[in-house]
């Protein structure tokens, strides 16, 4: 209606054509940017905060600038050779030209490389402001946006334009200023190895930047104190962890990349017991229950407190001159903290796991600090960084004070991740080579525990006695014993705790406790999954299992106690002959395993477990996952090899011999071998003559079960070889397998030595009444001390308090006494038999005698019953 009235505006839009022109860039400046990186690692740290890899016009400059920054956020070198590792790596070296576009871009020339980041930021913000542009353009024509949307959108490309960082701060200048001091004097101490050459460095760099040398000195040591990370969230957490499992030289002892401080007074032997750690690294042996990881550890020995010639007499008694030892060894004299250059280059050449400083007190003899400043810690906060980027661990000797502790400033015991106190045993009854080794302070295990030791003047060496005020019984020892067995003969495989428990026949609660108490104290390594069972193992480095002898589950021989329990795994190999006939048929090499444990993560690995001997108690329906298939009848037909021999032995006692031991030349005492079989090709498993299996029939006997047996049956003994005692003895049934049952006593019998029967009224089991108990007597209401047992009557010949005639009474008449050490008797201490010998009023401990002759004070609630 209006258009004939109102004329619309005709006004020109004049966009001229831009498209024939290139965006603005600056390869040249570019090329100078990542030259001067390359050329000067320290350059990067100087332009990073603000040039980003987006500046780049040329997308092989971004790869290379982001690969430059990807390093020095790890603390890497920049240098040509590290940058191209990198894009190798990351699949990335291609993509920008190879190795000859890195190396067009060293060369040596003299730029100003915050003048060229400068140019290649102003660059991109000029590209940018015509990309927004042509989009602001498209914008403005849009009808799908509103007038809010669109001035929202243009104000925000607006503001990333304007941000953009490209000439310093004052706070980034105050900054640049700090990178360059700290970076200058980090070259200084960690690359001048002369001392007064490092000083006369010191001393230019003060009167450059205008400051003291007490200011630099200071600077340095904030540094070292006040490392901060970024902010990780959690996925960067697990990459810069690696794994949630502690790493070990020695289980339980020696971390790996970390810092222990072992102090001590002077003559208690700490650098003997340094010296024989090392050894025990470089053998891959064990000290007591702290089990090595690995073998050939190198080790370096910084020595201040010896001579050269008391550190070799030392070494040569400890054996160091044995096999190749020594290969492993590096050692330095008169070092001190003043040449930490020189321990950076040990470090990089030699590139030892463990490095010794004997001792804290030398190293710092030139210190200008006083032993009870902040600042005489240094050393140690320099050796921590050094530990981590280095993995090494460093074991630094001081000395401690009169009260015990470490001596010196609180700031030496706080540097360090670990602390170790070793004394003398001052209890009254310990000689003058007993030693007490306490873990005072451990972020990596449980502290606070004491270990008994012994030094040997004699070879210098130091025997482990055990752990001081060990409440555990001789069984909860005994467990503990079995299980790093176990896990020592099967490394780097992984058991659940019901793994365990049904191989050693305990119950999976104490068992779980128990690798609690183990995985606390690093004894052994625990793999904790969120909704899955826990795995306990014992990791093993270099070499496979046949390298190392412990791994070898045909090496020991399984072996049980009067009482029932088992006792240490050793599986007795005989070799009548070599195996090369016919490897196949040896059971020990057969990888048959099925993984069938309850809640068993380890699927891959548990397959590769080593079958070994049966282990009573299948407690729950568990079948080890450990335990072959059923060998196929070889009655007839078999190879000419033969098949190895082996005894399963469930029941042997301490009066029986667990091995035999026959020669080569009798075959006819292999009985149920292989027809054809070759004895000089065999290996035989032979523990007892009562649990051969005959190779004929792979059936042993009928099952239990089918033969009427069940839980909370009471049998009767008929026969024990060794224990003829136990004949006539009434039990009542826990647990049964197949073929072998475990009464409530905790004593196991095979089929064949026992029957059922209905109990008895005037029966009772010998875990309650046995020869020599003190007992009380319901008939004559007085003490009786029992003298012989007749099972088959019921009865008891006993000997009645006040009087010397014996006679006999009825078992039901008989109740058993509390049992109470007194003293002249005996008892049992830490699985060992005691002679109870005086008392002390004051303690109210008994003074107890080992066998060794050694003396003790103990609680009478330590005290247990003599077997």
């Amino acid at each position: 209606m209006t258009q004939g009235i109102y004329p619309f505006p005709q006004q020109q839009v004049d966009f001229k054509d831009n498209s024939d022109k290139l965006l603005p860039y600056n390869i040249e400046a570019e090329e100078a940017v990542l030259s001067g990186i390359l050329l000067d690692p320290e350059a990067i740290y100087r332009i990073k905060d603000r040039l980003k890899p987006q500046h780049f016009y040329i997308s092989a400059h971004r790869d290379i600038y982001q690969a430059c920054l990807r390093l020095s956020n790890k603390s890497k070198e920049t240098d040509l050779l590290t940058v191209t590792s990198w894009l190798n790596d990351h699949g990335i070296l291609s993509r920008i030209g190879g190795r000859n576009k890195l190396a067009s871009l060293v060369i040596p020339t003299a730029v100003n490389i915050d003048h060229q980041a400068i140019e290649v930021i102003e660059k991109a913000v000029l590209r940018d402001i015509i990309l927004m542009g042509n989009d602001i353009s498209t914008l403005g024509y849009s009808t799908e946006l509103g007038l809010p949307e669109i001035i929202s959108s243009v104000t925000d490309r607006l503001k990333s334009i304007t941000d953009t960082p490209s000439f310093q701060t004052k706070e980034e200048n105050l900054r640049a200023q700090h990178s360059r001091l700290l970076n200058e004097l980090y070259s200084i101490y960690t690359t001048c190895v002369d001392p007064s050459f490092r000083f006369f460095r010191l001393h230019h760099l003060a009167n450059e930047s205008k400051v003291s040398i007490n200011f630099l000195e200071r600077f340095y040591l904030k540094s070292l104190t006040d490392q901060c990370s970024k902010l990780l969230n959690y996925e960067e957490l697990k990459e810069l962890a690696g794994s949630t499992v502690r790493e070990w030289l020695l289980n339980g002892l020696v971390p790996k990349s970390t810092t222990i401080l072992l102090a001590s007074d002077g003559g208690v032997g700490k650098t003997k017991l340094a010296y024989g750690i090392g050894k025990i690294l470089i053998q891959g042996s064990k000290f007591g229950p702290f089990q090595a990881t690995g073998e050939k550890r190198r080790i370096l020995y910084y020595q201040g407190d010896e001579s050269e010639g008391d550190m070799l007499q030392a070494l040569e008694t400890l054996g160091y001159s044995e096999d190749d030892i020594c290969k492993y060894v590096r050692v330095r004299f008169g070092w001190s903290a003043e040449n930490m250059p020189t321990l950076i280059q040990d470090l990089k050449e030699f590139q030892p796991e463990l490095v010794f400083i004997d001792s804290l007190s030398t190293a710092n003899r030139f210190s200008i600090y006083r032993e009870s400043e902040m600042e005489y810690a240094r050393p140690i906060l320099e050796m921590t960084g050094l530990a981590n980027q280095y993995k090494v661990t460093f074991v630094i000797i001081h000395h401690t004070n009169k009260e015990g502790g470490v001596r010196g400033t609180t700031a030496i015991r706080n540097a360090v991740s670990e602390v170790w106190t070793l004394s003398k045993d001052k209890s009254q009854t310990a000689t003058a080579y007993d030693r007490i080794l306490e873990i005072d302070k451990s972020r990596s295990r449980s502290s606070g525990k004491k270990y008994r030791l012994m030094f040997n003047p004699e070879d210098l060496s130091f025997s482990f006695l055990g752990e001081e005020g060990d409440e555990l019984s001789r069984d909860g020892q005994s467990a503990r014993e079995n299980t790093l067995e176990l896990l020592a003969s099967h490394r780097n495989i992984k058991f659940t705790s019901e793994e365990i428990a049904h191989r050693l026949g305990i119950s999976k609660p104490y068992a779980r406790r128990y690798l609690g108490e183990l995985s606390a104290d690093g004894l052994v390594s625990v793999k904790r999954q969120p909704g899955r069972a826990n795995v306990y193992f014992l990791a093993y480095e270099g070499g496979s299992p046949k390298d190392h002898p412990s791994d070898h589950p045909t090496s020991h021989s399984v072996s049980i106690d009067s009482n029932g329990f088992q006792g240490h795994y050793k599986f007795g190999i005989k070799k009548i002959g070599s195996p090369q006939d016919h490897p196949s048929d040896h059971l020990q090499d057969v990888n048959t395993a099925s993984d069938t444990a309850k809640d068993d993560p380890q699927v891959a690995e548990n397959s590769e477990k080593i079958p070994s001997a049966e282990i009573l108690e299948p407690k729950g329906g568990v079948k080890d996952h450990l335990s072959p298939d059923a060998l196929s009848d070889n009655s007839s037909g078999g190879d000419p090899g033969g098949d190895p021999l082996v005894i399963l032995c469930e029941n042997i006692h301490d009066n029986q011999t667990a091995t035999e031991a026959l020669p080569a030349n009798e075959p006819s005492r292999l009985h149920g071998g292989d027809p054809g079989g070759d004895p000089s090709g065999d290996h035989e498993v032979i523990q007892d003559d009562r649990y051969r299996i005959d190779d004929t029939n792979p059936v042993l006997h009928p099952k239990l079960t089918d033969l009427g047996f069940k839980s909370k049956d009471t049998i009767r003994v008929t026969a024990c070889p060794g224990r003829p005692e136990l004949v006539g003895r009434e039990e009542t049934i826990d647990r049964l397998s197949d073929t072998t049952i475990k009464t409530k006593s905790g004593l196991r019998f095979v089929v064949g030595e026992f029957e059922k029967c209905s109990p008895s009224k005037n029966s009772r089991s010998f875990t309650s009444l046995q020869e020599g108990d003190i007992c009380h007597c319901s008939l004559h209401n007085k003490k009786a001390k029992i003298q012989e047992i007749i099972v088959t009557k019921g009865e008891a010949k006993v000997v009645l308090a006040g009087d010397i005639e014996i006679i006999q009474v009825k078992l039901s008449d008989l109740t058993a006494l509390t049992w109470k050490p007194e003293q002249g008797g005996t008892a049992m201490y830490g699985g060992e038999m005691v002679k109870i010998v005086g008392f002390n009023n004051r303690g109210r401990e008994f003074q107890i005698e080992y066998p060794s002759g050694r003396f003790d004070y103990v609680k009478p609630n330590k005290l247990s019953k003599p077997d």
